[in-house]
């Protein structure tokens, strides 16, 4: 079996960690302007009271996920898309050997607006290519930053700052990788 297909030590956990933050993210509010009329709802244990055309409600993301890809609310966040283009440009900005701050549920962001896009494609096909203009920066801002984590985890000393600039994901990346090769040098240097 090639090494890449192989379960890496401690893998699970950072899935486990991923889920777990983004049950918590989908949990968390966010902002939408009703595009139509919606009668009072009960979720679960969410009561959604009456919500008029061009009301702007905050509510748990899933719903608004939901509502969104009904066509019955807009999301008055900024637009993911812009999100990640002016995250790829602070990143290229940064410099190879820096590393640009990422808010802490950039990631969970990610996962859902990947999920979210295959629905969409579905129901609006014109959104398509957005939407794979959007993966692509994706790709390549993952591959910009693990490169950039790789390189800082190899030095003697990382930034003071390391942790206040990765996402939680991230760093859990960082440090598994910090530590391995801190401890190989040790091996190495110690000759134990």
């Amino acid at each position: 079996m090639p090494c890449w297909e192989r379960t890496l030590p401690g893998s699970d956990s950072v899935l486990e960690s991923i889920k777990d933050r983004e049950f918590a993210y989908l949990l968390s509010g966010t902002r939408l302007k009703i595009l139509q009329n919606i009668s009072k709802q009960n979720i679960g244990s969410i009561h959604l009271e009456n919500m008029n055309q061009g009301d702007v409600v905050e509510l748990p993301r899933w719903i608004a996920e939901i509502l969104t890809a009904l066509g019955m609310a807009e999301s008055q966040e900024e637009s993911f898309a812009s999100e990640v283009f002016k995250a790829v440009n602070r990143e290229k900005m940064a410099g190879e050997t820096q590393i640009a701050a990422l808010r802490s549920d950039f990631y969970l962001k990610v996962r859902r607006h990947l999920a979210f896009s295959n629905e969409i494609s579905n129901l609006k096909p014109s959104l398509t290519g957005e939407l794979e203009r959007t993966k692509t920066l994706i790709y390549d801002l993952v591959a910009l930053r693990l490169r950039k984590i790789l390189l800082i985890a190899s030095a003697l000393s990382p930034p003071n700052d390391i942790k206040e600039k990765l996402t939680p994901e991230e760093y859990q990346i960082f440090d598994t990788v910090y530590g391995i090769l801190q401890s190989w040098r040790r091996a190495v240097m110690e000759g134990n």
